[in-house]
């Protein structure tokens, strides 16, 4: 039940799908080269989520946090419209607020890490207004920075899947590096879930929209930087892929 909760509103967090995005931006994105990481790039914030594993009985402020702005985001579907679609566009923020869209890049690229396959849907630039006392407060607490009324965020959405039977573990987005100001690692991210797996125990598919304040000057970003953590045996510990990074170019249509 969750995974379908969760795949009808990143339908509608994504718009009218890939071919409105395909309108919003005159870039065409090359097939993106993963590389092993540096490790100047892996960031140690980034390794796991905040939350341990554990039932929902005795939330930490991050989980809470999480959880009140899920919850939002399952609400606002039930008298709002889809967040926009094409640059310039503005909507409702499904936390509370409006938003704007400043620049999107529709992705649409598969990536194989060894036994899992990446799938990166698009990257987009957002501004953020008039978002509410309640939900600042629960922003703040996943940014690890006080935010106000405004903001700028990157909004990254990406699908994982285990093509084989092997039990293997994975954390994710480990960090963003954008090419000016400070790298931003996952545990940032103020989009997610209050509890995330990171157990792939045979095959299956699981959905990540990653948010992460951005106070640089929004013109000056041209490229982006992910870092995904290692890929293991979640049996034995064993690496089965290092961490991985790959560049996006940023500068489309602004």
């Amino acid at each position: 039940m969750f995974i379908i909760q969760l795949l009808v509103v990143l339908a509608m967090l994504s718009g009218s799908g890939s071919s409105s995005y395909a309108t919003s931006t005159q870039m065409e994105i090359k097939s993106l080269q993963p590389q092993t990481a540096s490790s100047e790039l892996i960031m140690e914030s980034g390794l796991k989520p905040f939350r341990a594993e554990r039932d929902f009985k005795n939330l930490d402020p991050f989980e809470q946090a999480a959880k009140n702005l899920r919850e939002k985001l399952y609400n606002s579907y039930n008298n709002s419209s889809p967040t926009p679609s094409k640059v310039g566009d503005t909507g409702p923020f499904p936390y509370g607020g409006q938003v704007k869209l400043l620049r999107t890049l529709p992705l649409d690229q598969t990536i194989s890490f060894g036994p899992l396959e990446v799938y990166l849907y698009n990257v987009q630039l957002l501004e953020a207004s008039e978002i509410p006392k309640d939900t600042q407060k629960d922003i703040s607490t996943l940014n690890q920075e006080k935010i106000g009324s405004t903001i700028t965020f990157i909004r990254v959405l990406y699908s994982v899947e285990n093509t084989t039977d092997r039990n293997v573990g994975f954390y994710g987005l480990n960090s963003v590096h954008p090419n000016m100001g400070n790298a931003i690692s996952s545990d940032r991210n103020f989009l997610r879930d209050s509890y995330v797996y990171h157990q792939y125990d045979g095959v299956v598919i699981d959905n990540f929209e990653n948010g992460f304040v951005y106070t640089d000057d929004p013109d000056e970003l041209v490229s982006l930087e992910l870092v995904f953590n290692k890929i293991y045996d979640y049996d034995t510990g064993e690496t089965i892929v290092e961490p991985t990074s790959f560049t996006i170019p940023f500068n489309a249509q602004k």
